[in-house]
């Protein structure tokens, strides 16, 4: 899987650098929002997760409507569970997602729709904590891979661009599995939807 990451993540770099000498419009700015979807699935653990999302935005414009997207989405995840042997415990964690999409906008004025898809790698480093001990320990995860689609409309008064969108995201695996002896687990879940909106000011 690293393997794989790494040359995934050496394309999207490569074809990042080829798309900006071939730019049309290059726009930089903010993107944020909130998921409007769980991030945990049965009931075992409480998600204490933060619901918004908020990072840099890139937006390369290419010919026939065509533009490159990049972002850097932080998230603030963590959940709380109690069990009768397990004991009470609770995990808090940064999450980057770092979307790369392909985007294309329908040759409409004014009010430019799009669609969009892509590929997103996402890193997260966190801690658990149990109350029973006062014992802190950081915890692996595994970096994941998403599937990113979407869609939505891009309109502006000059230089200033607002873009606001719905994306869904397929992740290749849960990073959080969470497994009692005496009763039911909770995971991550693996299907994400967020709602989003980038403000970006062009600059070429």
């Amino acid at each position: 899987m690293r393997a794989i990451s790494r040359f995934l993540s050496l394309m999207a770099a490569g074809t990042l650098t080829c798309s900006l000498g071939a730019a049309q419009s290059l726009a930089i700015g903010a993107i944020g929002g909130v998921r409007a979807t769980g991030d945990l699935t049965f009931g075992a653990a409480t998600s204490v997760s933060g619901r918004y999302v908020l990072g840099p935005e890139l937006d390369i414009g290419l010919p026939l409507g065509l533009g490159i997207e990049v972002d850097a989405l932080y998230r603030r995840q963590g959940y709380q569970a109690s069990r009768f042997y397990s004991g009470e415990f609770d995990e808090h964690a940064n999450s980057w997602e770092f979307p790369m999409l392909l985007k294309y906008k329908l040759p409409i004025p004014v009010i430019k729709p799009f669609i969009e898809a892509g590929y997103a790698p996402r890193v997260i480093d966190g801690s658990v904590h149990y109350y029973t001990n006062g014992s802190t320990f950081s915890t692996d995860y595994p970096t994941s891979q998403g599937v990113v689609v979407g869609s939505g409309v891009q309109f502006g008064i000059g230089r200033l661009r607002l873009s606001p969108a719905v994306r869904y995201t397929h992740w290749n695996n849960p990073p959080i599995l969470v497994y009692f002896g005496d009763g039911p687990g909770s995971q991550s879940t693996q299907n994400q939807a967020d709602i989003v909106v980038a403000i970006s000011w062009k600059v070429h």
